[in-house]
């Protein structure tokens, strides 16, 4: 690895979110020095890598805001804060408010839309109705992208999945021929130019990554699901439609994970795709009733 691989970089700061690798350790992985790694990373990313971390951290937890109900004090251990106070502080001078303030109004805007859109099936494309199904396990063959999501090049994703599939047939590995994409930021909150993401191919067994490829073991999971069909520019319809069937749920509840991108239909030239968004779940746990003895 060196520090111009960007992508390289991502992953491994993102070990740096719970607060327990420093940056010598992150250093001494590219095989340079930590004054080396920090002037190059700040060249090259734009903020140093204690913001790029720091900004990382919140954008999690304003995720985690909006999405789960876990206490604020909780969301901020698990971030690697090392008090409420430092987050709360932290927190208002990204965001211009406090954590419970934004998950209050968070939740307000969710609740509106979940009102005007109960009906909604797409604009400008269709959408399938949204089901909860549950997904054997298996393993994943990813390559890391760094880059605005609205610009991913099908001609590049083309040959990215190609090559997984020629990475899986030389060492012997049956593999899917299904098309995944892995985004876990949230566009709305992480710069364009810094959004992370994995294309992966299905394979059936673990196989030993190789110089950008890596292999991700991905469990059996309950999953909301929801088909799209049409321009590649409307797919986030998609996504809010998979959200807010969650959200309606009295069954299911927002798990831990990135959410899943299946390209079903995605090719260079072609503007018409077909798309599947799925969302990890988790059942809700049911709340234990009184009866009363006759």
């Amino acid at each position: 690895m060196t520090v111009d691989d960007l992508a390289s970089w991502a992953l491994r700061i993102e070990d740096m979110l719970d607060g327990r690798t420093a940056l010598g350790r992150v250093a001494r992985a590219f095989r340079t020095s930590p004054f080396h790694f920090h002037r190059q990373f700040s060249r090259r990313v734009g903020e140093t890598p204690r913001r790029y971390v720091e900004r990382l951290r919140l954008e999690r937890a304003a995720y985690q805001l909006a999405v789960y109900d876990t206490p604020v004090v909780q969301i901020a251990m698990a971030l690697g804060f090392n008090s409420h106070e430092t987050f709360i502080r932290a927190f208002r001078r990204k965001f211009r408010c406090s954590p419970t303030d934004y998950r209050r109004k968070a939740k307000v805007f969710q609740a509106q839309r979940l009102e005007r859109n109960r009906d909604f099936r797409g604009d400008g494309c269709r959408l399938s109705e949204p089901r909860f199904e549950t997904v054997p396990p298996c393993w994943l063959l990813a390559v890391r992208r760094v880059g605005p999501y609205a610009d991913l090049d099908p001609a590049w994703a083309d040959g990215t999945w190609r090559r997984l599939q020629a990475f899986a047939e030389a060492r012997g590995v049956a593999s899917s021929p299904l098309r995944i994409g892995l985004y876990p930021d949230d566009p709305g909150l992480t710069p364009p130019a810094l959004q992370q993401s994995d294309l992966c191919m299905p394979v059936f067994a673990p196989v030993e990554g190789e110089g950008d490829v890596r292999c991700l073991e991905a469990p059996e999971r309950l999953w909301a699901a929801v088909e799209h069909w049409g321009p590649m520019a409307t797919v986030g319809q998609a996504y809010r439609n998979a959200a807010d069937a969650i959200r309606r749920s009295d069954l299911h509840a927002f798990a831990e994970g990135a959410p899943w991108h299946v390209y079903h239909r995605f090719e260079p030239g072609e503007t018409e795709t077909h798309s599947e968004i799925r969302f990890a779940v988790v059942r809700k746990k049911r709340q234990a009733r009184a009866t009363a003895t006759p």
